[in-house]
């Protein structure tokens, strides 16, 4: 089963208006494909963060192949 590494993004703005994106959490899922591993990656964060969307926190999930 492949693997994908996830991380949750959040675009942030400093004193100055500068946008900067902050990452929120980042860890690995196993699934058979990229959406599974998205559906999977949004339901272990909601879980580890106790709430119903994701989004709260992030405004953009990345999934990546892991590097062979």
């Amino acid at each position: 089963m492949p693997s994908f590494d996830v991380r949750f993004i959040k675009t942030v703005c400093d004193d100055t208006g500068g946008e900067h994106r902050a990452c929120q959490a980042a860890f690995t899922v196993d699934a058979a494909s990229l959406s599974a591993a998205a559906q999977k990656a949004e339901t272990d964060f909601c879980r580890q963060k106790r709430v119903r969307d994701w989004t709260i926190f992030a405004d953009v999930l990345e999934l990546r192949t892991p590097p062979a």
